[in-house]
């Protein structure tokens, strides 16, 4: 036999130097990939885990809203738009409502989120009067 024949995985040939080599590479190459993609998981996993509260409808910001899974920045300004429209959603069917936002993902975002107070409906704010010196 040749040093190019490739020992039989059954059997107790050992391989030549090359191939062993090769072998050595792989594995620790096989172990780097995998060690990255545990850590990778684990900080997806620890920045996903940051927001342990669910967050408020009523009360979050276009910022918050575009981090929840589904939501962009325009259906985040829609529903910003449709919650200050109403003064608050009262429930999560009011917020099908919203154009883009259907029941598929009501659902996935109802784990996330919840329905605080309603705010008021937006009102001009009265002009406030000159301090008067004393």
């Amino acid at each position: 036999m040749s040093s190019l024949d490739f020992a039989d995985p059954g059997s107790d040939r050992p391989l030549p130097a090359f191939f062993a080599g090769r072998r050595r590479f792989r594995n620790a190459f096989a172990f780097l990939v995998l060690g990255l993609s545990l850590l990778g998981g684990t900080a997806a996993t620890a920045a996903g885990g940051a927001q342990a509260a669910p967050l408020d409808l009523n009360r979050a910001s276009a910022e918050e809203l575009e981090a929840l899974p589904g939501i962009g920045p325009v259906k985040a300004a829609a529903i910003l738009a449709v919650r200050d429209a109403q003064g608050g959603f009262a429930s999560f069917d009011e917020l099908e409502e919203v154009r883009g936002v259907g029941p598929a993902l009501v659902e996935k975002l109802r784990p996330l989120v919840v329905l605080g107070d309603r705010k008021p409906a937006s009102r001009p704010k009265p002009a406030s009067k000159p301090a008067t010196p004393r």
